[in-house]
């Protein structure tokens, strides 16, 4: 059972453990590593003039991303709106990648697997798929900075193969009621999502898909306001308990997400901070108190940000949740 009402904030580092990059390795894919996107390229354009002219565009865009000594790819994207399209398709074609290899359970990086933790969590007293708990509750939910939908493909899997009884209707029951809010999009449905338009994971890439799948994706402050961000803030209003996982703590997401007045109540906010200094980690304690309502400040326990020792999701998770 859970017995607070639980937001996760997810950054790229929450989907590392799956094969998908942190990002400052993205970064350095984008700007050095053209082998995949020139393969792709050769297979699949028969027109030259416009494999001329794609390839043209994304070695400009890696080569203007890597003189500008900008660490995000969002916040490079908001601040040169006109390399948005190259930039986005860049980041589609990556995830579609990213898929074909990415890995779980057993697979995962090793003793960081905190999506089969949160599933065992979640289904743990389901014997049947009858028992299946109902969490639409608003008991969890998810708020991720993340494009990839590696967390809403292993949650389908785990619970198919789990209960292979069970209807589909079940299952999508089951997933749709947990709230997972894109902040910046997704780049594409997966089935349970939106039987109508849903693409498979780990699907064959095309240049149809990969344009489709672009204009999914937002920048920063493409979003200032949005259905997403405006649930993602309520989600995060209610919570009793935060836990920033995989998170970079950017200035600008810290910004975008402002938590707004609160009732009162106590909130326990945990987070984990891989490779922060102590001076990062009293910084970001200080700017999340900046959200709060001075009334309530006395009230939050920012957990473990300041903890003696850099846990990554798993571990936080298992010590704090």
């Amino acid at each position: 059972m859970i017995d607070k009402k639980t937001v996760f904030v997810l950054g790229a580092g929450a989907s590392c453990p799956y094969g998908y990059p942190s990002g400052a390795v993205l970064r350095k894919q984008i700007c050095l590593d053209f082998k995949k996107y020139i393969a792709y390229l050769d297979d699949n354009m028969s027109d030259s003039l416009q494999r001329q002219s794609m390839l043209k565009n994304i070695h400009h865009f890696a080569k203007i991303f890597f003189k500008s000594s900008t660490g995000s790819i969002d916040l490079f994207l908001a601040r040169n709106p006109q390399l948005s399209p190259t930039g986005k398709y860049i980041i589609a074609f990556k995830i579609f990648d990213d898929e074909h290899s990415s890995r779980f359970n057993e697979e995962a990086l090793e003793n960081q697997d905190w999506y089969f933790y949160l599933f065992r969590r979640l289904t743990k007293s389901a014997t049947t798929w009858e028992h299946i708990p109902d969490l639409s509750d608003g008991k969890i939910g998810f708020v991720t900075f993340n494009y990839d939908r590696s967390l809403e493909y292993f949650l389908y899997e785990s619970l198919r193969n789990s209960f292979t009884n069970a209807p589909e209707h079940e299952i999508f029951r089951f997933l749709k009621g947990i709230k997972i809010v894109h902040v910046y999009g997704q780049i594409a449905p997966l089935e349970w999502q939106s039987p109508a338009d849903y693409v498979p994971y780990a699907p064959k890439i095309s240049e149809s898909l990969l344009q489709k799948a672009a204009v999914n994706i937002k920048t920063i402050y493409e979003q200032k306001e949005s259905p997403e961000l405006n649930e993602a803030r309520q989600l995060l209003a209610q919570a009793e308990r935060i836990f920033f996982l995989g998170f970079g703590y950017a200035p600008e997401n810290l910004e975008v997400l402002k938590l707004p007045d609160r009732t009162k109540r106590a909130t326990e906010i945990y987070g984990t901070a891989f490779g922060l200094k102590p001076k990062e980690k009293l910084d970001i304690r200080e700017k999340i108190k900046e959200w709060l309502p001075v009334e309530f400040i006395d009230q939050v326990n920012i957990g473990y940000l300041m903890g003696p020792k850099n846990m990554d999701c798993l571990e936080l998770l298992k010590n704090y949740w």
